[in-house]
């Protein structure tokens, strides 16, 4: 008889916190910030503990079958409201792939429900998002640029998707090049509001970016990163105004969200034409 692959979902409410035993890609670099319960920052979009379950079972369910077909391992999503942490985590065990959701990060500045689910969406992406990937970590994750990219282009898309019910406006609080961009790619209502949902998401992760400690230059979404590397950046975080710029591409890479990557060609399910909107920026990624 074959073996059955068996699909677990843990949403871990226990007080340890969700430390790694080992080195992973996490969401942003290693940091000593701690958001606990009581400093939740109150806000009308901040997230509640409600929020962050729905997120993160949503997710879990549009996924784990996504990891058992490639992997044929479980997927574990461990997810603790309690933990303070600041972060997010991939990883990969002998018997699952693996992502870890501190209640921490939910509570930073700038969190809604959707750049939650973009946070999320970017370490599922250190498994699924395919080439190019990073040499760190035994070679295993997609690179934090492509995990980025892959978040909006696909992850973000397949989650609104999923909750299309949920009312979402398109008003005066949203930016003009927020709409036009979006315009200028996406002709179907539903499509379209897809792309300025997902460009809000990145918006409000920029925030987010924006309020760590460090931070010399804001994300602006009028100033775009014009650099151009001579390599791409496979073994560090492409900078925040280059996330920002590769997030909102993503947005607009009108290739479907159900068009699988590869781990071999990078080129595959992705927008790569350099003249039309969706390619991945150049201030990280060289074609």
């Amino acid at each position: 008889m074959k073996n059955l692959c068996i699909i677990t979902f843990l949403l871990v409410l226990t007080e340890s916190k969700l430390h790694a035993a080992q080195p992973v890609p996490n969401v942003i670099p290693d940091n000593d910030l701690s958001y606990s319960i009581n400093a939740q920052i109150k806000s009308t979009n901040a997230v509640t503990e409600n929020d962050f379950n729905f997120v993160t079972k949503t997710l879990y369910r549009l996924f784990a079958p996504k990891i058992a077909e490639k992997s044929g391992l479980k997927f574990v999503l461990n997810a603790n409201w309690k933990d303070d942490t600041v972060n997010a985590f991939a990883t990969r065990e002998a018997d699952s792939w693996s992502v870890q959701i501190p209640g921490g990060i939910a509570r930073g500045k700038g969190m809604t429900k959707d750049s939650l689910a973009l946070v999320i969406c970017h370490e599922i992406g250190h498994h699924l998002a395919g080439a190019p990937k990073t040499f760190l970590y035994d070679g295993w994750p997609s690179a934090e640029g492509q995990a980025d990219y892959w978040a909006s282009s696909k992850c973000l898309k397949k989650y609104y998707q999923e909750i299309f019910s949920e009312e979402f406006v398109i008003d005066q609080s949203i930016p003009e090049k927020v709409i036009l961009d979006c315009n200028s790619v996406y002709k179907n209502p539903a499509s379209l509001k897809v792309c300025v949902r997902t460009m809000m998401a990145s918006l409000n992760f920029a925030q987010f970016l924006n309020s760590l400690p460090g931070v010399k230059t804001p994300i602006n979404i009028q100033t775009p990163d014009i650099r151009v590397v001579k390599g791409t950046n496979t073994n560090d975080y492409p900078r925040p105004q280059c996330r920002f710029d590769t997030l909102y591409q993503g947005a607009l890479c009108d290739i479907d969200a159900n068009v699988l990557t590869s781990d071999e060609d990078e080129n595959v399910g992705h927008c790569t034409n350099l003249n039309k909107p969706g390619f991945r920026p150049r201030c990280w990624y060289k074609p």
